[in-house]
């Protein structure tokens, strides 16, 4: 995993409490860099084609194409008030990029934690013996994840989950992108 430790750029805050959190948009696209700007606009509610967030996610998706020279993109946006992925797993995609942008970040496992073998099984305690271990990204911040589908990372994709559901109800708004070629 590669982690860029960048604050949440400027106005994205703002922008996120200016909307009810059930008005927040969630999605899934193909797009490419060079058409993720009207793409994510025909996608994006009128309100949110403009601004900080738009900007930062169009941003992303070229950064991220740029590093693996890909042209295909499969963008998703979640808002979610639940537990999301609750379990710790491994994805079966190649290089996966994570940012939140509102609420907590993901919660990954470094590979020395983790018991293998119990993956896929639904018990996050066989998983992990020490909750201590638990590492956890923030709002901001940009994660790029080696899943199975890398080229020889079969066995050794990242384990991840979804933080806990914010007691409060409190909703997160998390960018995931994956590529389409490689």
């Amino acid at each position: 995993m590669a982690v860029w430790r960048r604050r949440l750029p400027a106005g994205i805050s703002g922008q996120c409490a200016q909307l009810a959190e059930q008005d927040w948009p969630s999605f899934q696209l193909a797009t490419t860099p060079d058409e993720v700007t009207a793409d994510l606009a025909a996608a994006l509610p009128s309100r949110w084609n403009a601004g900080p967030l738009f900007d930062d996610i169009v941003h992303l998706v070229t950064v991220y194409a740029g590093i693996l020279g890909c042209t295909a993109i499969r963008l998703r946006l979640d808002s979610m008030s639940g537990d999301g992925c609750r379990f710790f797993h491994v994805d079966h995609v190649g290089l996966r990029l994570l940012c939140t942008y509102r609420g907590a970040g993901t919660q990954w496992l470094p590979d020395g934690a983790v018991t293998r073998p119990a993956l896929g099984r639904g018990d996050n305690d066989a998983v992990l013996s020490d909750p201590r271990r638990i590492q956890m990204l923030r709002a901001g911040h940009v994660a790029l994840l080696k899943g199975e589908a890398w080229p020889g990372n079969r066995g050794r994709g990242l384990v991840h989950r979804s933080p806990p559901a914010d007691p409060s109800g409190a909703r997160r708004l998390l960018l995931c992108l994956d590529h389409n070629d490689h």
